[in-house]
């Protein structure tokens, strides 16, 4: 689509509706918010005005509502409102604010997803934001408007203060606002420092520096697992772990996400690792409270496998499930997440060095994204930004299709190997 169909009509500063008390000012970020990237996670939501008659006609009565909620949304998750300081260690609970644009795009809603060459999430976020630098301000949203009446909101979230799950609870909370403007303002704990604090700054920067390298050539694609394929996969699966007291009965994500890393794998000649990058908070409600908001997610790591014809994956699935019980078995999480972060320091920087492929995959399934009701409605369609990070698998519930839907990123020639000589295409359809 030509730049010249997008046209920005306003840019604005959105602060909290109640000043952030200045017992809150400081937030010491965790050892889960410093070992991730200081960049912007983001994904964007489309409501075509067919499908939601209710969608106000003016775009100004739109986006008062998307200001006026996100200010009182910002009162809550007051750290998203600050500025990252000290290197990444603590956040500046300062009140600057998000940036909130509006834009408006020539041509229907339905011609960007006729065409395949348009990226259709690319397009309804801020140019060349996406996993870049999250410097000034940690949310950054785009309201989007169609020639057609439909709408597109565009939101970039920093990684280094939330998760998925708490992206996804800060706009099921702005959302929330917006359809009930007189709806109580929920309070969260963003506490995770203290109880977990930072480690040595030489590990996080070496963490840190491996899960950046390389990430600027990669390209990323997207298929869609059908329900049908994925049950089909399941029971490959199930019979391929033998006899019914070894039986695997994996998850859609399990199976999913296995398979995708197998065809990847299987085209090297490298050993490699895969790694799941697992929601910690069921197994952290022993120490944080209820409202806590924030990160809480670990990369699991099953073991390296040195010949990409061993994969199987009833023994993938089972060894992240045995790495799963020992985090809920153990008394210490700190001392245990420290011993894993100097494995996965390790591996990661042996990665680097073409020692090893160290594949990451991340699920936002079962998350609310696709629940998200501004007053006229749940989107259609949820997509995610472009993910330009080398060897990283991300998988999400498709709202157009009964299945998941899944995000590769690799450098060129894997991805040609991976649609050439794998069998993905058998279970995976390109979107």
């Amino acid at each position: 689509m030509a730049a010249s169909q997008l046209a920005l009509i306003s840019k604005k500063i959105i602060k909290p509706s109640s000043p952030t008390p200045l017992i809150h000012r400081i937030q010491k970020l965790s050892i889960f918010d410093q070992l991730n990237p200081c960049s912007y996670m983001s994904y964007g939501l489309f409501f075509p005005k067919q499908c939601h008659p209710t969608l106000p006609d003016d775009p100004t009565h739109i986006s008062t509502i998307l200001e006026n909620s996100l200010s009182r949304a910002l009162t809550s998750y007051y750290p998203l409102a600050g500025t990252i300081r000290d290197e990444g260690l603590h956040v500046e609970c300062n009140d600057v604010g998000a940036k909130f644009l509006q834009v408006k795009i020539d041509c229907p809603m339905s011609q960007i997803f006729d065409q395949k060459s348009t990226k259709a999430e690319d397009l309804v976020l801020p140019r060349d934001l996406p996993w870049t630098p999250s410097k000034e301000n940690l949310v950054i949203a785009q309201l989007n408007h169609f020639n057609c009446g439909g709408i597109a909101i565009g939101v970039c979230v920093s990684h280094k203060v939330v998760d998925g799950s708490s992206m996804a609870n800060f706009t099921h909370h702005w959302s929330t606002m917006a359809r009930n403007p007189s709806a109580p303002i929920p309070s969260f704990q963003f506490v995770g420092g203290s109880h977990f604090p930072p480690l040595s700054s030489p590990i996080a920067e070496a963490i840190l520096k491996s899960k950046t390298r390389g990430n600027n050539s990669c390209i990323s694609k997207k298929y869609l697992l059908s329900r049908s394929k994925i049950n089909s996969l399941k029971a490959m699966i199930a019979a391929e772990s033998g006899n019914k007291s070894s039986s695997i009965n994996p998850s859609s994500v399990e199976a999913a996400s296995a398979f995708v890393y197998k065809c990847i794998a299987s085209n090297s000649t490298k050993p490699s690792i895969f790694t799941q990058s697992v929601n910690l908070r069921p197994i952290m409600k022993k120490w944080l409270p209820e409202e806590f908001q924030g990160n809480a997610s670990f990369l699991f790591m099953a073991p390296e496998i040195s010949d990409p014809a061993d994969i199987k994956l009833h023994r993938l699935i089972s060894e992240l499930r045995k790495e799963k019980e020992m985090y809920w078995e153990t008394k210490n999480l700190m001392s245990t997440l420290l011993e894993k972060v100097k494995l996965l320091q390790n591996q990661l920087e042996r990665d680097h060095d073409d020692e090893v492929d160290v594949y990451k995959c991340t699920s936002l399934s079962k998350f609310i994204f696709g629940q998200m009701d501004y007053g006229w409605g749940s989107p259609t369609r949820v997509c995610l930004g472009s993910v330009p990070i080398n060897k990283k698998i991300f998988l999400t519930d498709s709202q157009t299709e009964d299945g998941i839907e899944v995000v590769v990123s690799l450098k060129q020639q894997q991805m040609s190997a991976l649609e050439t000589k794998s069998n993905l295409l058998e279970f995976a359809s390109p979107l």
